[in-house]
């Protein structure tokens, strides 16, 4: 069971031209009706940036949750879970701007207590090459989820949990893996060298500069003002632990079917705990790509990738090598397309996917509301469609 970032296959693409309305919607009503019921969503919500400033499109299709009683809208809310890592390295880098860390520090600098990772680099932690094992994988975190959705974690418990120690022994990695503890021991430090909690950093920082009006974070359970607003969210994955990939039965098998929307987001934390709408992650990612956000040295770090393939440094993706992860984003290359950007990020009952390339100036963002099976998945698929007939 991935709980962060999967794959993304793009129809080919030319220079953006507004289309009709009604094409864009037929696609997602087309989607929610041939994948409701094998995906466990009930709505889906799209925006479409068109340039900077504008113009934008924002598209709606079905309701909130199972009851059929509220129609999403631009105003709903999604977790938009490893979106979340961005902002993570963002706040890193802006941090790096002012001189109070380097990312080619360690964890042993900022975070003694984890002397088996000591050597680790910042920026290693950032772009998944750290080796370190996934927290949200080991079947421990799995199981505790299931048994208590209400359950508060700090990013220290969640550590621990993939730590090695006489009671944890999973194994490491080479090369490129992804773990979402890697971002953990990122907003610690963060927090760290900023002195202020990473919630706090985020909105002065990010959240207020880039009038991100509908963009939260809490390293808890969302307040009701928030979560009324969210959409419900369904957690629909019978996958096996990445560490116990022959189990008979899902360590969060009590979650099948559920509506997770309220249970505590803590579990998340720096790794993926925002909830936004896709209009404000269309506004962030605008912000981002236009050099509002970081110093150009700073921009220049973010966008530098590896490949999945072997873990070390490229120049871009290309034909050969078409799969790269930079600090907080992915970069993929098709050979109708060229090089893009793009996320797709999940919680545990939440979608939530950009697509952005420079060259066609069009950013498409949506989410939706279900956790399904990685075969199940058809999301991306979708996004897809849109973003090639926004680009026409």
């Amino acid at each position: 069971m991935a709980l962060g970032l999967t794959g993304l296959m793009l129809a080919s693409a030319t220079p953006a031209s507004a289309q009709s309305i009604d094409d864009y919607q037929a696609i997602i009503d087309a989607y929610l009706a041939e994948r409701g019921e094998a995906e466990g969503i009930t709505g889906v919500s799209v925006y479409i940036s068109l340039g900077d400033p504008g113009p934008g499109i924002e598209l709606f299709a079905g309701t909130t949750g199972r009851d059929g009683a509220t129609p999403i809208t631009g105003d709903t809310l999604f977790q938009i879970g490893s979106n979340t890592k961005a902002f993570t390295s963002a706040l890193i880098l802006a941090l790096e701007a002012e001189g109070r860390l380097d990312i080619d520090q360690t964890v042993g600098d900022w975070l003694p207590d984890y002397p088996a990772w000591g050597d680790v680099t910042i920026r290693r932690l950032l772009n998944m090459t750290s080796g370190i094992p996934n927290y949200s994988e080991s079947p421990e975190w799995m199981r505790a989820a299931a048994e208590d959705p209400d359950r508060h974690f700090t990013p220290e418990g969640l550590i621990a949990l993939a730590y090695p120690s006489p009671t944890v022994d999973l194994p490491p990695n080479d090369g490129y893996f992804y773990s979402n503890t890697n971002y953990l021991l990122a907003g610690l430090i963060a927090e760290r060298a900023g002195g202020v909690p990473y919630g706090e950093a985020l909105r002065q920082r990010f959240f207020l500069p880039t009038h991100l009006s509908d963009t939260f974070y809490q390293p808890m359970a969302y307040p009701q003002p928030v979560t009324d607003r969210m959409a419900r969210g369904y957690f629909e994955d019978p996958a096996c632990s990445f560490y116990v990939p022959d189990c008979e039965e899902t360590q969060l098998a009590g979650l099948l079917g559920q509506d997770v929307s309220r249970a505590d987001v803590s579990w998340a934390g720096a790794a993926g705990g925002i909830v936004s709408s896709p209009r404000d992650l269309a506004r962030w990612i605008r912000a981002v790509f236009a050099g509002r956000v970081l110093a150009p040295a700073q921009m220049e770090a973010l966008l530098s990738s590896v490949s999945v393939e072997t873990g070390e440094p490229i120049d871009d993706v290309s034909a050969d090598d078409p799969a790269g992860f930079s600090l907080g984003f992915a970069r993929r290359f098709r050979e109708e397309l060229g090089p893009f950007w793009f996320y797709q990020g999940e919680t545990l009952g939440y979608r939530s996917v950009f697509i952005y390339s420079p060259e066609t100036d069009v950013v498409v963002t949506g989410a939706t509301n279900s956790h399904p099976f990685a075969e199940d998945n058809q999301f991306v698929p979708m996004m897809a469609r849109l973003y090639a007939l926004a680009t026409q």
